[in-house]
């Protein structure tokens, strides 16, 4: 299963990444393949690792993705923070063109450029999972971002350790999933590991738990993947509800379901066609048995560094910018998580 991960490239020289990332393009004119991180702040590796990272080769160290069976595709559009509308819309055209089967967007712009949304409906039509985050400057007012509030384009808002949403993560109409955006570790690109907050992160969850199901059952097409998600998240909702969309991303549920999967169409292209609720038996919200229930339906034996849930106690038009804030974890020796975070002040619009 590849997933592509439009960003600033991924460090391939990752212990975690080791033998997970592609040879991708950059298309900033350099000739590279995507496969080091130019953004100076880890962002598209850390992507890479929510997603698929393998812990390393020592049993029992490092960090553990949500699909480590998946493989990533970097597709570098941006050296820093900021990338223009025109390189991404090309770099989703160069991953439908090159395996990709989900397309990871972490960033956004508040212009719902011609040529992305001709980028994205060109991806659509090659029977691909798009996954995007709203952004994260909700405190001031923010709809969700394009290219995830295109419709057909999986369009992630953030929760926080307790599972509510979290107030800097971008809301509106066209929200469909929440998933974990606050308090996360990941793979960096000095063989360590960074802490971060943002919505970016949260569609890392969503493209991988699409890669767990879209391996688990690979006759499933890009539509009923995507009903499979929104029918099985905690706390339903019939209605994609502004904040949560139809709910919090349950993997273990989406994995584990038995419902009929559907039509094959794109359910986000008729939004005012909900989906109806699905049973599954299973309420469970993403946890470290979501993660490690994946793991071994792909084969793989592992302990998954996920959020730790505690105890309840505007960018310029024709840039996108990244959504996430990343503090640089302290170096630290591998084999273990990292060390507990001083609580820490959250605020919306992060640069990413």
């Amino acid at each position: 299963m590849t997933v592509a991960v439009i960003d600033s490239g991924i460090s391939a020289a990752h212990p975690d990444l080791t033998g997970q990332v592609l040879p991708g393009t950059s298309l900033l004119g350099d000739g590279g393949d995507g496969r080091t991180d130019t953004s100076g702040d880890s962002h598209g590796t850390a992507i890479a690792g929510i997603i698929a990272a393998t812990g390393g080769p020592a049993p029992g160290n490092g960090m553990v993705g949500l699909a480590p069976a998946a493989k990533v595709l970097p597709v570098r559009v941006t050296a820093g923070s900021q990338a223009s509308s025109s390189a991404i819309a090309q770099g989703i055209v160069w991953a439908a063109d090159h395996g990709a089967q989900i397309i990871n967007m972490s960033m956004g712009s508040p212009d719902p450029d011609p040529l992305l949304r001709q980028a994205v409906s060109y991806a659509l039509g090659k029977d691909i999972v798009l996954v995007a985050s709203a952004g994260n400057a909700g405190q001031s007012g923010n709809a969700p971002m394009y290219p995830a509030a295109f419709p057909g384009v999986v369009s992630v808002s953030g929760t926080d350790e307790n599972g509510a949403f979290w107030a800097p993560s971008e809301s509106g109409h066209g929200i469909t999933l929440a998933a974990p955006a606050t308090d996360l570790y990941s793979t960096n690109d000095q063989g360590q590991y960074v802490h971060a907050d943002g919505t970016s992160y949260a569609a890392a969850y969503v493209s991988a738990a699409a890669a767990l199901v879209r391996s688990h059952e690979p006759h499933l097409t890009a539509g009923q993947v995507i009903r499979r998600l929104i029918t099985t998240t905690s706390q339903h909702h019939n209605r994609p509800d502004p904040h949560l969309g139809y709910g919090e991303l349950n993997p273990l549920a989406a994995l584990t379901s038995t419902a009929d999967p559907g039509s094959s169409d794109n359910p986000l292209l008729h939004p005012d066609a909900a989906p109806p609720v699905t049973t599954t038996g299973h309420s469970t919200a993403l946890t470290i048995a979501a993660a490690t229930l994946g793991a071994a339906v792909l084969g793989i034996a592992a302990t998954v560094l996920l959020r730790r849930r505690r105890q309840p106690s505007t960018p310029p038009a024709t840039n996108t910018t990244a959504q996430s804030k990343r503090k640089q974890a302290p170096p630290k020796p591998r084999g273990g998580a990292a060390s507990t975070p001083q609580p820490k002040k959250r605020s919306g619009n992060h640069p990413r």
